[in-house]
């Protein structure tokens, strides 16, 4: 009697040893999009709205695009933190800020749109819009009138 409650026993352990090793290969072999995958992989920071009370510039606002260690062009990204960029945008662009988000470490990363499209970047890479006065418009002088 003890030896056939053994075997049950084994039995019934192997059959919920088989149950989840079945579960845990149910999405084994699904075939995943790069981007959907490579998004699963990478950890990103997830872009949040709630950000306008650490954020320098707010979401609606111009800003400008400032320095950059690729010369005249500034790289902007695919999400915040991310290390390779997507494109690049010319210095000294005016942007208008789209989205608010914290990279890994808790620093606030700007999306803009702008004449090279949209992408994230630093908010170290965005200063206030620059004003140029030094341009002066003449005012017509009024003609006498005879």
């Amino acid at each position: 009697m003890r030896a056939q409650r053994k075997r049950n026993l084994s039995l019934l352990l192997a059959v919920g040893a088989l149950g989840l090793a079945a579960l845990a290969c149910a999405r084994a072999g699904e075939i995943l999009p790069d981007d959907i995958a490579t998004e699963q992989a990478i950890p990103t920071a997830t872009p949040v709205r709630d950000l306008s009370a650490q954020a320098e510039y707010q979401i609606g606002e111009q800003a400008q695009i400032f320095g950059g260690s690729f010369g005249a062009l500034v790289p902007l990204y695919g999400q915040p933190g991310s290390r390779s960029f997507t494109s690049q945008i010319q210095n000294n662009s005016i942007v208008i800020i789209i989205e608010l988000g914290l990279d890994e470490d808790g620093n606030v990363w700007y999306e803009v749109d702008g004449q090279a499209g949209q992408g994230w970047l630093r908010g170290a890479n965005l200063q206030p819009v620059q004003i140029d006065l030094s341009v002066q418009v003449e005012e017509p002088t009024a003609t006498p009138a005879e």
